[in-house]
């Protein structure tokens, strides 16, 4: 993740320089609700049903010098972007392209966390470069991920493609070694996990794209706007300070 250490180009008209500290203040009780989905190590929760991972890490820091009361809440992936569209969810860290946002959120310019995107194949399986060359195939896909577009494509009846969707990485790795002839869409890190050192020397994989992470507010939030500008300011702040990777 290189911009800390889950795009679309955005006609927000939101430079950097007009993101300046509105004058309304969220009440000091009053939660700001971020919404998470198991992506770790990203976003997951721990063995004591604890939000954790470096996403949320790093806006926990940022909500903080922002001066905002951050209550995090972790979501069925599938269930997630809609949460967001309907403002039971105000903030989310992710992808800003999910159809579910079109129309119902605000997003910011600022990357804050790039993660790349990785296609997998055993034995003689042939990987492939781009989404075209997806059709006709059989697809391994993780549940609630929309691969910044690549799954609309997928799940077009006229690409033919056949899916099979699964609910981690380490289900996904199982059904790639059991299941000939498919290929598996998973992001690095995740797949890493899975693999725990173990990487069978059948396994092959390609790097097709690489996914950008904002912040992605809802239009139903208390002043969304607002609030996606304090965001934006103290994620610049603490960048530019050294504070954050």
């Amino acid at each position: 993740m290189k911009a800390l250490p889950i795009g679309a180009v955005l006609g927000l008209g939101l430079g950097l320089g007009l993101l300046a500290i509105p004058t309304w203040t969220w009440a000091a009780d009053q939660p700001v609700i971020l919404g998470y989905a198991e992506f770790p190590p990203f976003t997951y929760t721990d063995s004591e049903g604890q939000p954790q991972g470096s996403l949320i890490e790093m806006v926990r820091t940022v909500a903080a010098d922002a001066g905002l009361n951050l209550e995090v809440r972790g979501f069925p992936a599938a269930n997630l972007y809609r949460a967001i569209a309907d403002g039971h969810v105000h903030v989310f860290m992710g992808v800003t392209t999910a159809p579910e946002f079109q129309g119902t959120t605000i997003a910011g310019p600022s990357v804050i966390a790039r993660i790349e995107l990785d296609i997998y194949a055993m034995d003689d399986t042939p990987l492939v470069r781009h989404m075209e060359d997806l059709t006709g195939r059989t697809v391994i896909i993780h549940s609630g991920y929309s691969y910044a577009g690549w799954r609309t494509f997928l799940e077009d009846p006229a690409h033919h493609v056949t899916l099979i969707v699964v609910e981690s990485a380490e289900r996904g790795l199982s059904m790639l070694r059991s299941q000939p002839n498919t290929m598996l869409l998973e992001y690095t890190l995740p797949m890493k996990l899975a693999l725990a050192g173990r990487t069978p020397p059948n396994l092959k994989a390609m790097p097709i794209s690489g996914v950008e992470a904002h912040f992605v507010v809802s239009k139903q939030a208390p002043d969304a706007a607002g609030t996606l500008a304090r965001l934006e300011q103290s994620f610049q702040r603490l960048r530019n300070t050294g504070t954050l990777p």
